[in-house]
């Protein structure tokens, strides 16, 4: 027999898996747990939610206070809602992405390589290779657009595109593609303080 309180004890978690590209990998945010279950282990940085709050609220300013950013790119790719994901209660996951670009991350100790996870609290595994896929399956100039600085080789765009569809472009159909479909335009500028040929700076068509 069921009761009124046993439906009502479900509990409702955010958990944003924060993506970043840096030297040709994608990296994820991550948080060492301090107290059991999973002592030690890696989580990511969400938490559950109080009675009265709302989701993108409180995944906002939580991601405000770990990057330092007022306004950071994020949206819901995911609800996980197996009944054994937690051990200490029912706990219904809401899964969000969201994405930084690398000139705004001030501390890398918590970046880790997608492919070289450590080990991993709950099944916060499997909730970043949904991101992952999600990321993946939905790349368009919005989610690009995220990972770069305002001004940028297209070296550099065609790297983004790599490393999140996890195959390689010939460089001058990349180009070509991309000036075709006008997602970019050509600036007068060009790459500063490199070892090579300054290469010249695009911006994304607004």
């Amino acid at each position: 027999i069921y009761t009124l309180t046993m439906y009502e004890e479900a509990k409702i978690a955010v958990d944003p898996v924060i993506f970043s590209i840096k030297d040709g990998e994608l990296k994820v945010l991550l948080h060492q747990r301090e107290k059991d279950p999973f002592d030690k282990r890696y989580e990511l940085p969400g938490g559950l939610l109080r009675p009265e709050e709302k989701p993108e609220k409180r995944l906002n300013q939580k991601l405000k206070n770990m990057v330092g950013k007022q306004e950071i790119y994020f949206t819901q790719f995911n609800v996980f809602t197996d009944p054994d994901r937690d051990p200490r209660d029912r706990t219904i996951s809401i899964g969000y992405i969201a994405l930084v670009n690398k000139e705004e991350i001030e501390n890398e100790e918590n970046w880790f390589d997608d492919r070289d996870l450590p080990e991993m609290a709950f099944d916060h595994r499997e909730i970043i290779s949904e991101a992952q896929k999600y990321l993946k399956e939905n790349l368009n100039t919005v989610i690009v657009k995220q990972f770069m600085p305002k001004l940028f080789p297209l070296n550099d765009l065609q790297e983004a595109y790599e490393v999140i569809e996890q195959k390689s472009y010939d460089n001058r159909n990349f180009r070509r593609k991309m000036t075709e479909k006008n997602l970019v335009d050509k600036t007068d500028k060009k790459e500063r303080n490199v070892s090579h040929r300054p290469a010249a700076l695009y911006k994304f068509n607004e």
